[in-house]
């Protein structure tokens, strides 16, 4: 098994058309990802750790039963978040899980593909050579400049810190702080349960027989005894269109793409996001640059440009953004196309 050292520094269902509108804001539905609009409010399920957010009530049905074992779980919720949450300057949990909750929302793009691209370079491209005992921990800090109010900018409450896999057994009996907790232990595996009982049901329901089972991500936080989990469904890839083995230029643009998304998250000046909903045409290679701002009390995300092209070309300016890309030795727009290169196979 490769031990490679950590890498350091969440009414009606909508259609595929509506999810190609440009959707800036940052909450969206947890299963479909349409962002609320003036007359289309999300729902929040207050139960849940992460408090998901959906557009309907049949959305919020059709997740159910991933998250479902998560939902008001002790050993996920009820471990000293008060301490943790008076540590760290928040007034209760529930406002300390929301800034959290904000945090991963509005760098959801990045630190989603920091957890892919150092899957990817730890185990290779090869999926089903992926151990499915390990859990990787993405480990997140409290910023220095966190005034921990709702007020803030969601991007700026936190700062990555690093990616490591450590052994789930090892993990659920005390990677919250070295204190075994039997409670954790039974809502993880119960959660893993129902989440790839869903898995294999949908990949059943496709006519998909790629399905291996579900890799597990965890965001902990420095000072907090809980942890966010993700389970991320894994599938074979079909040997006679699969990538060719991570080395060479490949390898060196995920490590580059991996630091640009390290450094976005951690610098604070701007936020990397899709401009359109993700579509297997359009590709979620398409993220650009852009801030938040504050605007009739809601944060949304404004793009600094529209396309790569205008910031090489020197028609878009932006320094903060000049000052990540020092060092990187392959231009942003080619290491995500290379990336998605790489997980286009999948079924």
């Amino acid at each position: 098994m490769n031990h490679a050292a950590p890498y350091k520094n969440c009414s009606t269902m909508n259609t595929a058309s509506e999810l190609k509108a440009v959707t800036r804001a940052l909450r969206k539905c947890s299963y479909c990802g349409f962002a609320p609009t003036d007359t289309h409010k999300l729902r929040k399920c207050r139960g849940c750790l992460a408090a998901p957010t959906y557009c309907s009530k049949d959305c919020q049905r059709a997740d159910w039963r991933i998250h479902k074992a998560l939902s008001k779980q002790p050993g996920f919720a009820d471990m000293s978040l008060d301490t943790s949450a008076h540590t760290l300057g928040y007034p209760n949990p529930d406002e300390l899980l929301k800034s959290v909750s904000a945090f991963i929302a509005s760098h959801d793009w990045a630190l989603r593909t920091a957890i892919r691209a150092c899957a990817v370079l730890t185990h290779g491209v090869g999926l089903d050579d992926h151990p499915r005992d390990q859990i990787l921990l993405c480990r997140l800090a409290r910023a220095p400049s966190n005034n921990a109010g709702m007020e803030c900018n969601p991007a700026q409450g936190f700062k990555f810190v690093e990616l490591r896999y450590c052994p789930i057994e090892s993990w659920v009996h005390g990677g919250l702080g070295g204190a075994e907790e039997p409670r954790l232990k039974e809502a993880f595996e119960r959660g893993l349960q129902v989440a790839d009982e869903q898995h294999r049901s949908r990949a059943h329901e496709d006519g998909c027989k790629h399905y291996l089972g579900m890799r597990v991500a965890a965001f902990t936080i420095d000072g907090v005894s809980a942890a966010p989990v993700q389970f991320i469904p894994l599938y074979h890839i079909d040997p006679d269109i699969a990538p060719p083995p991570v080395r060479g230029d490949v390898r060196v643009a995920l490590e580059d793409l991996l630091e640009f998304c390290t450094r976005s998250i951690n610098g604070g000046q701007f936020v990397l996001r899709r401009l359109f909903a993700p579509s297997r045409e359009i590709g979620p290679w398409v993220v650009v640059p852009g801030r938040y701002v504050r605007m009739q009390q809601n944060w949304v995300w404004e793009p600094i440009f529209d396309d790569w092209e205008d910031y090489e070309s020197g028609r878009v300016e932006y320094p903060a953004l000049s000052v990540a890309l020092v060092g990187l030795r392959t231009p942003p727009a080619l290491s995500m196309f290379l990336f998605r290169s790489l997980w286009i196979h999948l079924c």
